[in-house]
């Protein structure tokens, strides 16, 4: 499947909280889909950046097709002074297809010249998110016991930039 990742505009803000609620992390925080498509718009008028993976196609081109995930990046929100990765979703039917990758990758050319390494949280529990964001060269460099919710730690994981 070919992708593009473009800028996501007010109407694919619903279509983005649908798919966050539904993956492991939106099931398991009990994510609702009103507040968090509030917030996600309020992000986006506040100058945050939310990116969105599309299939590409010859009728993509005249109508912009819905997200299959995004990624919704604060460029200083680690320490005011590095990129953290807020928040990446991917469409449950599209897992393992290069969605994911394409956001992060996405995440890191918009963020390049900010700061000296990228940044996100991940649940210990979401084993496959640890092992994706490993495989994309990102480490474990600290552990926040209790963050979100009790008895689920977050791991704070980093990449240097080169």
């Amino acid at each position: 499947m070919k992708l593009v990742v473009d800028d996501v505009e007010v109407g694919d803000i619903e279509a983005c909280a649908r798919i966050a609620c539904e993956s492991e992390i939106g099931v398991r925080y009990g994510f609702e889909r009103g507040a968090l498509a509030g917030k996600m718009r309020e992000a986006l008028a506040s100058g945050a950046i939310i990116v969105a993976a599309r299939a590409a196609s010859a009728a993509a081109e005249a109508a912009r097709t819905e997200p299959l995930g995004f990624a919704w990046i604060d460029p200083r929100g680690a320490f005011g002074s590095a990129p953290y990765l807020k928040l990446i979703a991917v469409d449950g039917t599209k897992r393992s297809s290069g969605v994911g990758s394409a956001l992060l990758e996405a995440y890191e050319r918009r963020t390049a010249t900010i700061g000296r390494v990228w940044t996100l949280m991940v649940s210990d529990f979401n084993l496959r998110a640890i092992a994706f964001y490993e495989r994309h060269g990102y480490e474990k460099v600290g552990v926040i016991p209790d963050f979100s919710r009790e008895g689920i730690a977050e791991l704070l994981m980093t990449k240097q930039r080169p």
